[in-house]
């Protein structure tokens, strides 16, 4: 008899975030083709994770990717150019990276010596605006007969074979998803203490990612107006970082924003220049700096949304989900809550919960993605 396993993917800008069988991790999503020949750091550390193809090709997945486009920093090209566009989930990047989600999720719940009888259901999460342009894409790249191999930390290299059914690999809109993990029960099915969100509405989310601002106005009733939802991508945590390396390209011109996020989320804020006037070392705080950024980044967003939402008027809740979302959270609120526009019960950070526990906010959008999964599949 088959086992199943249900998988659910949110391919973030910043990182892979996954839910397989109520288990829950995630990974930097960031995949760099490499001859490991001629790596001398190859596995033995915590992290790792090398992704090798049937005709030998090898990719660097997660940390260590991000920790090598650090390393080349200096180069003139910017390695990420083509990964923070949204045509990154159709590249060979995205089907590296999801298929390494896979492969850790069938690890992680124990199933690696069921692959050849196992009955796998996938959502993924992709932006709202560009949903149903990629649905078909993806549905592609990652159904059918899979044969790869697999090196995570300091383990054995493994052989992954697998199939996926097209038909069982479902696509979902990341704000959708985030309005399902906070509104609905373990099973997809709507939590009637949170139903107000949608029935008593109308409802604005906003799920600010790395690359994108998600907004989508749900109406009384729960239906979403695509008509003035849209992905924006100038008031996202990447145009805070912009701001960082642009404020200190005169004394570090190779700080680019990618390495801003890079070096932050090792817990690395300080970097050092030499002053020439002074002939000495002069230490910068990035953290400082992009406290700073942020807030302005913020502001701007707050202009932004009162001219787009005529100041938030017709709206009688805000939900906020994503990182950047709970970056902006406490700005948003107080700005807001001064206004009379708002207060604490309609302006609401996200909470993901799943089996009782509450998970990092995150992974709103992939708990609800996991939840509407269960829904669909109509499990217990």
């Amino acid at each position: 008899m088959s086992k199943k396993l249900l998988i659910a993917i949110d391919p973030g800008f910043d990182a892979m975030k996954v839910i397989a069988n109520g288990i829950h991790f995630k990974f930097p999503f960031s995949a760099v083709e490499t001859d490991e020949r001629k790596m001398s750091d190859y596995g033995g550390r915590k992290e790792f994770i090398l992704y090798k193809d049937r005709s030998g090709a090898t990719w660097r997945v997660g940390q260590y990717a991000r920790t090598l486009m650090y390393e080349n920093k200096s180069q003139q090209d910017d390695p990420t150019a083509k990964l923070y566009t949204e045509e990154r989930f159709i590249s060979p990047e995205a089907t590296v990276g999801i298929l390494s989600a896979i492969a850790k999720a069938i690890d992680l719940t124990g199933l690696y010596n069921e692959q050849a009888d196992l009955d796998i259901r996938l959502i993924v999460a992709l932006p709202h605006s560009v949903r149903n342009k990629y649905a078909p894409t993806v549905a592609g790249l990652v159904s059918g007969a899979q044969r790869f191999y697999m090196t995570f930390d300091d383990g054995e290299e493994k052989e992954y074979r697998f199939n996926i059914v097209e038909q069982n690999v479902l696509t979902v809109s990341q704000t959708i998803a985030a309005i399902l993990g906070e509104t609905s029960d373990d099973n997809g099915y709507i939590d009637e203490s949170k139903y107000h969100y949608l029935a008593n509405g109308p409802t604005l989310v906003v799920d600010g990612g790395y690359y994108t601002m998600g907004l989508v106005p749900v109406s009384r009733g729960g239906s979403v107006d695509d008509d003035h939802a849209e992905s924006n991508t100038n008031y996202a945590m990447k145009n805070v970082n912009l701001g960082v390396a642009k404020e200190i390209a005169d004394t570090r011109p190779d700080i680019k924003h990618y390495s801003v996020e890079y070096l932050l989320s090792q817990g690395e804020s300080e970097i050092r220049y030499m002053d020439k006037g002074q002939n000495k070392v002069v230490s910068i705080d990035l953290s400082v700096i992009r406290e700073k950024k942020l807030q302005n980044v913020c502001n701007n967003f707050i202009r932004y949304l009162n001219k787009k939402y005529n100041d938030l008027i017709d709206f009688r809740y805000v939900l906020v989900t994503g990182g950047t979302g709970a970056a902006f959270f406490s700005q948003l609120l107080a700005y807001y809550k001064g206004t009379g526009v708002m207060d604490e019960a309609h302006m609401l950070l996200t909470h993901p919960v799943l089996s009782g526990n509450e998970l990092p906010i995150e992974f709103s959008v992939v708990t609800g993605a996991y939840k509407g999964l269960r829904g669909k599949l109509g499990e217990d």
